[in-house]
Order: structure tokens, then C-alpha cells, then sequence
């Protein structure tokens, strides 16, 4: 496995298990389980909903690698795509927490930011995390032209 795959896939692990310490923290630090008002509620719950679509379609319009590339600036390319793709994903994924997270804080409820997070780490271990489904999605669309990423 390529060491810049083993390094995203740390990072999206990482922000997948700050987002759990962030939620308990915040109710530890006092933050109450009461129900705020509907549109905190429903502010998180947009986002993700928007984002479950979005996140997904990150990455498709990734142009193959021209037919005159060598195979070490091909795959010097497919690692900056793949990287690209998958921290423009992690943006989209984390942003239904971070608008629970202001709602949390607007409100003095944990809700809303459970709300987020139950949308955000979903996206992050299913679309961003770059599991062999995922790296295969940009080799696909890499190779199109038929010049070998080496990714995969």
C-alpha cells in the first residue's frame, strides 16, 4: 500500500474519532439533552441530507491521465487526484457536524451536533475513507484514456 493511501486513511480515521470526542466532551462539559428549537434541529439534518448526495459525486468528473505519461508522473498524478478527492470529500462530510456544532452552541443542546455527527461519520467511513472501492472509483476514471495509474 502506497504510504499517501496509509496517511489518508489515517486522517479520515482521526477526524471520524474526533467527532465522537468532541460530542461526549461537549456533554460532559454540560451541554443538556434537551430539544431545542426545529430549525437547529433541522439545520444539521439539510446539510447531511445535501451532502449524502454530494459526496458521492466528488470525484466524478476526474479527467484521465493523457496517453503520453510516464509511469511515474502518472502515479505521481493519480496520488495527487486520489488526495484531492478525498479532502474535498472530508470537507463535505464533516460539514453537517460543524453546523450541529454551532447549533449546539447557539442552543445549549447536544442534539443538534448528534444530529451532524450521525450524518458525518457515516459519509466519512463510507464515501471518504479510502477504502479499495473508493480508489478504484478515480483509478477508473484515471485510466479511462488507458494510461495505467498505478493506484490500487
Amino acid at each position: 500500500m502506497d504510504q499517501s493511501v496509509r496517511g489518508l486513511k489515517i486522517i479520515v480515521v482521526a477526524s471520524t474519532g474526533t467527532l465522537v470526542a468532541l460530542l461526549v466532551a461537549l456533554f460532559v462539559a454540560g451541554l443538556t439533552l434537551d430539544r431545542p428549537a426545529v430549525v437547529w434541529l433541522a439545520l444539521p439534518f439539510v446539510v447531511g441530507v445535501g451532502d449524502f448526495v454530494l459526496v458521492q459525486n466528488v470525484g466524478a468528473t476526474v479527467r484521465p491521465l493523457p496517453a503520453t505519461t510516464d509511469p511515474q508522473t502518472a502515479h505521481r498524478m493519480a496520488i495527487s487526484v486520489l488526495r484531492s478527492v478525498v479532502f474535498l470529500r472530508l470537507g463535505l462530510a464533516d460539514a453537517p457536524a460543524m453546523v450541529g456544532l454551532v447549533a449546539s452552541f447557539a442552543t445549549g443542546s447536544v442534539v443538534p451536533l448528534a444530529i451532524g455527527v450521525a450524518f458525518s461519520i457515516p459519509l466519512l467511513l463510507l464515501f471518504v475513507y479510502p477504502s479499495a472501492s473508493v480508489v478504484d472509483g478515480v483509478r477508473q476514471r484515471l485510466e479511462a484514456a488507458g494510461t495505467p495509474s498505478g493506484l490500487g
